[in-house]
């Protein structure tokens, strides 16, 4: 059920604060806008994620969640990527499917034909990773439907009919690393106040390193099937689940990487 279904002042004020509250944490931590625009929402059939768009050898990868990835084909698969400023979705269609060996790893990374001349600015973290850390995390939201007015052709008559039209709305928090698996070196836990939609999973985690100076890709977001539960309303379609913890676990870029470098499992 979309949001024009509810409208009102409250569902409006809540809308509201959810752009506020990204535009603030954008514009108050200056995480470069160069993140942002690598943050895609795909689509394959009924199932929506959050895709990282990385660069490694010059090609562009596409990396999401597993459970988007294990129904695509290994070769010349299709997804959708959806357009905010056309509101439509669009074919994209992939080289390769990678999936990690071990099926305990969610993730899953769409090789593109995209290539870049040069890497990206922001690039993967290269220090050691360590508690306490303030990171950023944050993915496409879903496409959140909103009513459109249609404007009549007599101009007398102002109740026109109401369409919806879906928007985008980016999501970004804060947080602190908080535990490191020592089982799973490459895994950890991010403490933070709020909740998080499932359709994030596969969005960077980002933090400032004072020993570069710079911005770097610590990891991706991993999808928290255990914790999720139905939001209180429902405004995405499909309906996404939410995780209300405060708790965000993530995967080490490393781990992309050396994904990437094995190739795709049969």
């Amino acid at each position: 059920m979309g949001l024009a279904m509810f409208w009102g002042q409250p569902k409006k004020s809540l809308l509201l604060f959810v752009l506020a509250s990204s535009t603030w944490a954008h514009a108050q931590h200056e995480v470069p806008n160069e993140i942002f625009q690598r943050i895609l929402l795909i689509r394959a059939g009924n199932e929506q994620a959050t895709a990282l768009k990385l660069d490694q050898g010059g090609r562009i990868y596409l990396v999401t969640t597993r459970r988007l990835g294990r129904h695509l084909r290994l070769n010349n698969a299709v997804v959708q990527v959806w357009h905010d400023r056309n509101q439509t979705w669009s074919d994209l269609q992939t080289v390769r499917t990678i999936l990690p060996a071990s099926e305990d790893v969610d993730l899953a990374i769409l090789e593109t034909s995209e290539r870049i001349a040069k890497p990206y600015v922001v690039v993967k973290s290269a220090e050691v990773l360590t508690t306490g850390q303030q990171v950023w995390f944050m993915g496409a939201f879903p496409a959140v439907e909103l009513p459109r007015i249609r404007v009549p052709a007599n101009p007398q008559n102002t109740s026109g009919p109401v369409t919806p039209v879906p928007v985008d709305v980016q999501f970004i928090k804060i947080g602190t690393i908080a535990a490191i698996n020592p089982t799973r070196p490459d895994s950890f836990e991010i403490h933070f106040h709020g909740t998080w939609n499932l359709v994030i999973a596969g969005g960077p985690i980002v933090y400032w390193s004072p020993a570069h100076r710079d911005y770097e890709i610590l990891g991706v977001i991993k999808r928290n099937e255990r914790d999720a539960v139905d939001p209180p309303f429902s405004y995405s379609n499909p309906p996404q689940k939410i995780v209300n913890s405060g708790i965000v676990e993530g995967y080490s870029i490393d781990v992309v990487t050396e994904t990437i470098s094995r190739g795709p499992q049969s």
